[in-house]
């Protein structure tokens, strides 16, 4: 499980640009922004573990040119990334035809599919015979990036380069749910 720690910064005169652009462009950094108050950066910080999160920010954050000092707080409850089933509903409402066929077709196989089958499974439902990977990639960015970025929680359509495409197993009830409720 990541470990994540929000580290306030407090930075030399002159030495803001520089030291977030610097702290931007690390891989642990989430984010990076100047502030008012006590601090002048706050720094949101992942890691794989706390040890390696600690590490990080001791011998590496602490060692940038103008960070005068700063102050750590490791997350120790997180935000949940699990649906509710109305947040589901929503979700799923807000899901255009070519996503919310996704779903269906895989909630009617009850299995992973591969590429090839998903596509021509999804073509079939939509009576699309041009639907393609890049309609397939389209439709699954953007559920992806919706679930993470509007919802914030976890992916309800998984791969896994052997089984392929399927859906999480803990929504398949409320995937079936919230779409019951789309059409009744």
């Amino acid at each position: 499980m990541k470990k994540k720690a929000y580290v306030f910064i407090k930075v030399a005169a002159g030495k803001l640009d520089e030291v977030m652009r610097l702290l931007s462009g690390m891989p642990q950094v989430i984010s990076a922004e100047g502030v008012s108050g006590h601090v002048d950066v706050v720094a949101v910080m992942r890691g794989p573990d706390l040890e390696t999160l600690q590490n990080t920010i001791l011998s590496t954050v602490r060692g940038i040119d103008g960070i005068e000092s700063t102050e750590t707080w490791i997350v120790m409850v997180p935000q949940p990334d699990t649906w509710t089933q109305g947040e589901l509903d929503r979700y799923v409402a807000d899901l255009s035809e070519n996503e919310l066929t996704a779903i269906k077709v895989l909630l009617a196989k009850k299995r992973g599919m591969m590429i090839p089958e998903l596509i021509d499974s999804m073509a079939e439902t939509l009576g699309d015979e041009k639907y393609d990977i890049h309609d397939l990639t389209v439709a699954l960015t953007s559920m992806t990036r919706r679930a993470e970025d509007q919802y914030r929680r976890e992916n309800v359509i998984e791969f896994d380069q052997d089984m392929g495409y399927f859906l999480n197993e803990r929504y398949n009830e409320m995937l079936e749910a919230s779409i019951g409720k789309l059409y009744s």
